[in-house]
């Protein structure tokens, strides 16, 4: 998935945090337990994080938008939109495109045999959430971007509920959302990976107990649609690599300061969320600057140096 990143009018710093592409690690459980097999990977870039700013007695608005993971808040006598970090629930719409495809994604991802399912249990995400948010909460949030449909912007928080439990560890408790979307250190400072693994926990537990979504999940379509998965992944990732082509020679190094992020792709090791970091931390004074960007390491540099240069 690609991010904007986006600063905002109460920090002085850009908001940049980790971006998490989801796959799938395999848990195979035996028949009579739970036989699915679920494949989930997270990978995870550390990033420099704004510092998180702490809002209490914060209330939930009732608004068209809110769903499982995203809804709107009134904190401290402002109107935010917010979302989720970590978790993502079901659609509750399937009016555009993008909506039916995200589902099918969804229906793939817990081997739903019915789509309708999807929509379905979106919708009870939204009732649950709704449910456990009645009472004021606490927000965490650092106000980085996070794209979506909302026409005021959307920023990705924490929410911590009324008892102190996490909403999106809730979520994933419940059965009601998977691991997949933005992360970042919690308000506690725990690790963005610990954090993965606490909530893989969580999810192996629901899926046994076959909460939620996981009560409808058929385990030999889970495989199939697994597998399914992994080949419309492998042709986007085909796809994309004939669109934008890795630059072979570099009789024409590109420079670093000017180059558009599509440019930036054509070099090796540099996908759509690297070009964006690249982006972003301009201006740069030597191409060893590029060290500095997470992700990019002595290796990577190494190939592209001949390829890029650094204007004035």
């Amino acid at each position: 998935m690609r991010y904007v990143f986006e600063s905002h009018h109460h920090c002085d710093s850009l908001a940049q945090e980790t971006d998490e592409s989801s796959g799938y690690d395999t848990i195979v459980m035996k028949k009579y337990l739970f036989p699915a097999l679920f494949l989930s990977c997270c990978l995870a870039t550390a990033l420099p994080a704004a510092e998180l700013e702490t809002i209490g007695n914060a209330t939930l608005i009732e608004a068209g938008l809110n769903d499982g993971d995203s809804f709107k808040v009134k904190a401290n006598g402002k109107e935010l939109h917010l979302r989720l970090y970590y978790v993502d629930c079901l659609e509750t719409t399937a009016g555009t495109d993008a909506e039916l495809e995200r589902i099918r994604e969804q229906q793939y991802h817990f081997g739903l045999e019915d789509p309708a399912a999807v929509v379905r249990f979106g919708k009870q995400a939204a009732a649950y959430v709704k449910r456990v948010l009645a009472r004021p909460f606490t927000i965490h949030t650092g106000y980085a971007f996070a794209p979506g449909r909302s026409a005021t912007g959307r920023y990705y928080a924490f929410i911590e509920t009324h008892d102190g439990r996490d909403l999106g560890h809730l979520l994933v408790e419940q059965g009601l959302a998977r691991i997949h979307g933005k992360t970042r250190p919690d308000p506690n400072g725990t690790p963005s990976e610990t954090v993965l693994e606490e909530l893989q926990d969580m999810r192996s537990i629901a899926m046994l107990k076959r909460a939620g979504i996981w009560g409808e999940t058929d385990p030999l379509l889970l495989s199939k649609m697994h597998k399914r998965q992994r080949e419309r992944d492998r042709e986007k990732k085909a796809f994309r690599k004939k669109l934008n082509p890795k630059r072979t020679t570099c009789d024409k190094p590109i420079d670093l300061n000017s180059a558009s992020t599509e440019q930036l792709q054509q070099l090796h090791g540099i996908g759509p969320v690297k070009a964006a970091k690249i982006a972003a931390g301009r201006p740069y004074h030597s191409v060893e600057d590029l060290l500095k960007i997470p992700g990019i390491g002595k290796k990577t540099l190494e190939k592209i140096r001949p390829c890029v240069t650094v204007g004035n």
